[in-house]
């Protein structure tokens, strides 16, 4: 699944949010505010407070809606309500996830001055007397924005979930232990005989089901045999395939650590209810692909696990 991105505007800046999600839409997937985010029977501020947690990364459009008086000035100022926006985003996700796409000219609040943020101008029509949108000063500001986003998508980051904390744990406790052990070449692997091995990490396509079941269930269907490796952290075993063509014992776990992540998510969403709502799943995409991003970099960082381990999606 693509990261995604929520982009806010006010109805009269909804021209510029189109052109932003146009121009984001095949590298993510991409909202406006009007694509069916705000449902019947919820209020706004309850909807943008679950939705900005369904969001990798959130654009909001300050254009010029409204006239403010400063001491004693008049200035275009953007729609206070996508300035709340901003900030709701700007507190969910982080400051390196949400930014401001700026008019020429607008007004911002005093919190914000000092910062550079994307911006785009209008020109005139010389047989008008008004502005259109400087589509190439756009198009400028959103390719260095998607840079710099595209630059973050394979960081992972510390959220209002535990993805971060889980990956962390699980390769602190159990995977580094383990590349350790092999590099010291375990004796409770000498009886096969192999010349190499590798530690093949499986990360489940969901959580649809408890993950411990699911592994046992995914390694007898890959006719794997247990063996035990001890590790601080679990007391259940490893399982090894052997590739006699090679002379590689191929030793497999799928982290059982993400059952907390499936708790987690349930708690945060307040659940009352048997099966998964559309906000679940979503939550459930966005922690796994974190959770694997982490424990990527912690491997490339890691000389012992980055000779062993591999990492694949369950099929």
């Amino acid at each position: 699944m693509k990261p995604r991105i929520f982009i806010g505007s006010s109805t009269e800046g909804l021209d510029v949010a189109q052109k932003v999600k146009d121009f984001f839409s095949k590298d993510f997937e991409c909202y406006l505010w009007n694509d069916g985010i705000f449902k019947y029977n919820e209020n706004y501020l309850e909807t943008l407070l679950k939705e900005a947690n369904l969001f990798d990364y959130g654009i909001l459009v300050f254009t010029k809606d409204d006239f403010t008086k400063s001491r004693e000035k008049k200035f275009d100022s953007p729609r206070d309500n996508v300035v709340f926006e901003y900030g709701l985003f700007l507190g969910r996700l982080g400051r390196d996830n949400a930014f401001i796409l700026q008019g020429e000219n607008v007004k911002l609040p005093s919190d914000l001055f000092g910062i550079t943020h994307a911006n785009f101008k209008y020109k005139k029509c010389w047989f008008k007397k008004t502005k259109s949108l400087d589509v190439d000063s756009l198009n400028d500001s959103l390719n260095k924005l998607k840079k710099q986003i595209e630059e973050k998508v394979h960081l992972g980051v510390l959220g209002m979930l535990p993805s971060t904390v889980l990956a962390i744990g699980y390769f602190d406790n159990f995977l580094k232990p383990v590349c350790e052990s092999l590099s010291a070449k375990n004796k409770t692997l000498e009886e096969y005989n192999c010349s190499s091995y590798k530690f093949r990490i499986v990360l489940p396509k969901d959580l649809d089901s408890d993950i411990k079941k699911k592994a046992n269930q995914f390694y007898k269907n890959k006719n794997y045999n247990p063996i035990a490796i001890t590790s601080v952290s679990r007391s259940y075993p490893l399982y090894v395939a052997v590739d006699t063509i090679k002379s590689e014992a191929i030793l497999s776990d799928m982290p059982t650590t993400l059952n907390g992540l499936d708790k987690a998510i349930e708690m945060y969403l307040r659940k009352g209810h048997v099966g998964k709502s559309n906000e679940q799943k979503l939550l459930e995409d966005r922690e796994l692909r974190n959770f694997e991003k982490v424990l990527r970099l912690l491997i490339s960082e890691d000389a012992d696990c980055r000779n062993y381990v591999e990492v694949e999606t369950e099929v």
